[in-house]
């Protein structure tokens, strides 16, 4: 859990640097924006409507909602006609930015315009409702301006709205940590940035130019998403079939190829089921893509993977190979029976501690191809063939070995 938590702050911390020099730089007069202002105040609808596009593409409907609604934040910010006389309350519009984002997030891609996105619709225009029948409310503003700690200022942000923000932001980073997309990580930047101004009480060109993030980070969270889904192997995490075909087209002049396949992989779905076969595919990718020497890994298909050296010989790359199918060899994978084992997480792992003799240990084995290109074979898919053809002399010569 720590190093996902560690994995989390690096990939968060990128941005939110990069953000945050922007900012000073423009504050600091570094960067004089002020004459591109009225274009700048009108970027962010245009690079909303870019992003809402982009999502209608790729089907991310979670996020076309979380636009929608920053378009209408961006709308009351730079007071457009028609939306400039709601004078929504600043403190409780602040909450619900928040409120969307986290709920949007934790919501799934369903259709966008059927039955889900009409309770979608629904909820941002209660929210709205919420914001114009409330925005006068003093038992609301006397509740949110309530101090648990005495003489503790917090610039723009009352007490109760920064325990919200944090809870906001732990919600984000726990969905990412959770269920790693840059999507969700782009989004906890956005919420971070709106916290971190309603602290601060950030200045209007700083704001619009804010907003122009939101939207380009929106745009590089959904094609980011959208290519990891086109190119990445969901069961193993390796890149894909289609990643390698792809990466073939600059692979040059000299490189070597292997092909590896599990041995008796069909046995293990049969005997253990297909749960304890996507476990050993797991454990083979997870051991497959420590791979040294240059090496890429993908998942080929079904139990068959393929390793990647560009600019390398095969005498460069056999020991590394080697290396990779030892390690499989010698680990050993428990295997539990799944009816015995018990639905309360504290009784599992005080059985675990004991001899457990429903549990059995097993090794699994690979058996690994490998051809160069060189001589007559000049195209990528005669050295995948001949990479196969190895493939099938190792598993004649016994399995769990190499053959060129």
């Amino acid at each position: 859990m720590n190093y996902l938590v560690s994995n989390f702050i690096k990939a968060v911390s990128v941005p939110v640097i990069l953000i945050f020099a922007l900012f000073l730089i423009v504050q600091n007069g570094m960067l004089d924006l002020t004459v591109w202002q009225e274009l700048l105040t009108q970027t962010p609808m245009l690079l909303f409507i870019g992003a809402i596009v982009v999502a209608l593409r790729f089907k991310q409907s979670r996020v076309i909602y979380i636009l929608l609604f920053l378009l209408l934040s961006w709308a009351l910010f730079v007071e457009i006609d028609h939306f400039k006389y709601l004078n929504f309350s600043p403190s409780l519009w602040f909450l619900s930015q928040l409120f969307i984002l986290v709920l949007f997030t934790f919501d799934q891609n369903k259709t966008i315009w059927g039955r889900h996105g009409l309770i979608r619709a629904l909820i941002i225009l209660a929210v709205i409702l919420v914001n114009y029948r409330f925005n006068q409310s003093i038992t609301l503003h006397q509740f949110l301006n309530t101090e648990f700690i005495a003489d503790l200022h917090l610039g723009g942000m009352t007490q109760i709205e920064l325990v919200l923000s944090v809870l906001a932001l732990l919600m984000l980073a726990v969905k990412h940590i959770l269920s790693p997309s840059k999507t969700v990580l782009n989004t906890w930047v956005i919420a971070f940035f709106l916290v971190y101004f309603k602290l601060i009480d950030a200045e209007v060109l700083t704001h619009l130019i804010a907003f122009s993030v939101f939207g380009l980070l929106l745009i590089q969270g959904v094609l980011t998403d959208s290519y990891q889904m086109a190119f990445s192997d969901e069961l193993t995490g390796l890149s894909a079939r289609r990643a390698l075909l792809q990466s073939s087209i600059s692979l040059g002049k000299k490189y070597t190829i292997a092909m590896l396949d599990v041995d008796h992989f069909k046995k293990f779905n049969d005997t253990y089921g297909h749960d304890v076969g996507d476990q050993v595919l797991k454990l083979v990718a997870s051991k497959i893509n420590e791979i040294k020497g240059g090496g890429k890994a993908y998942r080929y298909g079904g139990e068959e993977f393929t390793i990647v050296f560009p600019n390398k010989s095969v005498n460069y790359a056999i020991p590394y190979l080697e290396q990779v199918r030892e390690s499989i060899a010698i680990y050993a994978m428990t295997i539990r029976d799944n009816n015995e084992r018990p639905d309360d997480s504290k009784t599992g792992k005080s059985q675990r501690s004991k001899n457990d003799t429903s549990s059995k240990v097993v090794n699994v084995t690979i058996s690994i191809g490998v051809a160069e290109r060189e001589g007559d074979l000049k195209d990528f898919d005669q050295v995948m063939k001949q990479a196969d053809e190895a493939l099938y002399r190792a598993k004649q010569a016994g399995r769990n070995c190499l053959a060129e």
